[in-house]
């Protein structure tokens, strides 16, 4: 099949280009790029007969249209998903094509689900958020209800875990330092992720509680995370879409995401959040300066003991708790989380997901119609893409042996 993958030369993209180019039900790669020269030099370091590069600037609609004709289906990692997700969602119902990415943003997957019977109608299927959070956390949390009879509360959670093991470089993955020193020249830009980290805390963002949607502060405070065999973590309420589409297939009382990333961490994100809203830094000035102090902060990490007892002896990366009933009336708690992770840091755990469930659509192993949040296309077999994700993790491994999965009587 023949591949389009808009921002497939970006952070994100590269990897998700690499997985794809591995699989034989891949027969074609298009990188498509509004930084043409960015993609041509990404697609000569790979050297692959399957890969070539296009110009498009996705805001025009029927050159992206006419692209998108050419190619069997799409995968999508340009941000930000607050501006682009919609016109792209439309685009690709428009055009009658299968349709992936890895959207994070919780209103435009809301906005996003409402083409559901477009989409229906179109027949094709569209699934959004497949990557680290949201992605692997709500397939965790499938996993995590599947061990109890009534759920209570589900805890989706990322953060930082001082050492987690991880699977070897793909053979087409190209590093970002590689590529800056082949194009000649290293941009001073905001770090997407960063960025979209700040754009969740300067309003309020939903959680699900006592069987309703409200809308709370970001980075308020909340029980410490405790995920069973592991260190409680500070940790923080954080605008995801976890909360808003878990509600469609899991019945639960109460449903948040969580970041543990430290409080002193957690406070600098405060600090430039704080000055965004009080309109002292652009949200790009904000992300530049805050990723500066988070490198500074990680130098200093072991070298200070206050900063070793915020992070070491934390759970994983990507956890999930959930708590509630079994058949026998037992309260218990259950832990799920990610103990072993893909190559590649965050374009790992977010971009080899978004490969795996591409090859599952390519393959008609998923193929449900409209628009498909993680928990609805894995909710019947969850271990599907813990068992594709496994090979990147590690040499032999299944998905059983890249989870941890603990159980707390209550």
């Amino acid at each position: 099949m023949n591949v389009l993958a808009l921002g497939g030369s970006g952070d994100m993209g590269r990897m998700a280009v690499a997985v794809l180019l591995d699989s034989p039900s891949v027969s074609s790669i298009t990188v498509g790029d509004i930084n043409y020269e960015l993609a041509n030099t990404f697609v000569e370091m790979v050297g692959s007969s399957k890969l070539k590069a296009v110009q498009i600037d996705i805001t025009e609609k029927d050159k992206l249209l006419d692209l998108m004709a050419s190619h069997d289906i799409i995968i999508n990692t340009i941000g930000p998903f607050y501006k682009f997700e919609v016109p792209i969602i439309e685009a690709v119902i428009e055009a009658k094509k299968p349709f992936l990415d890895i959207c994070d943003d919780w209103k435009p997957s809301l906005d996003a689900l409402e083409f559901d019977q477009k989409a229906k109608d179109a027949g094709i299927t569209a699934l959004i958020g497949i990557g680290a959070s949201p992605g692997i956390t709500n397939i965790l949390a499938v996993q995590a209800c599947s061990k109890l009879d009534e759920i209570e509360e589900v805890i989706t959670a990322w953060g930082i875990a001082a050492e987690i093991k991880t699977g070897r470089k793909p053979k087409y993955f190209v590093r970002p330092a590689k590529l800056a020193k082949k194009l000649g020249k290293i941009e001073r830009k905001p770090n997407a992720a960063a960025m979209h980290l700040l754009y969740e805390t300067i309003e309020k963002v939903p959680t699900f509680k006592n069987g309703e949607m409200v809308e709370i502060e970001p980075l308020t405070e909340t029980d410490p995370f405790d995920f069973p065999g592991y260190k409680s973590m500070y940790a923080v309420n954080i605008g995801h879409p976890e909360p808003v589409t878990l509600p469609r297939t899991i019945k639960a009382k109460n449903i948040s995401n969580v970041m543990y990333i430290g409080k002193t961490a957690t406070d600098i994100t405060h600090n430039y959040s704080q000055k965004i809203k009080n309109k002292e830094l652009t949200i790009e000035e904000a992300t530049l300066a805050l990723s500066v102090e988070w490198r500074e902060l990680n130098k200093k990490v072991f070298q200070d003991q206050n900063l070793v007892n915020e992070y070491i002896g934390g759970p994983p990366t990507l956890s999930v708790i959930a708590t509630g009933r079994t058949k026998d009336g037992n309260r218990k708690k259950i832990g799920v989380a990610l103990a072993r992770e893909p190559f590649g840091a965050m374009a790992g755990v977010t971009s080899v997901p978004l490969s795996i469930a591409t090859i599952m659509v390519i393959e008609g192993k998923i193929n449900k119609k409209g628009i498909l949040t993680p928990e609805e296309a894995f909710k019947d077999n969850p271990m599907d893409l813990f068992n594709g994700i496994a090979p990147y993790c590690g040499k032999n491994l299944t998905g059983k042996d890249i989870l941890i999965e603990r159980e707390e009587e209550l």
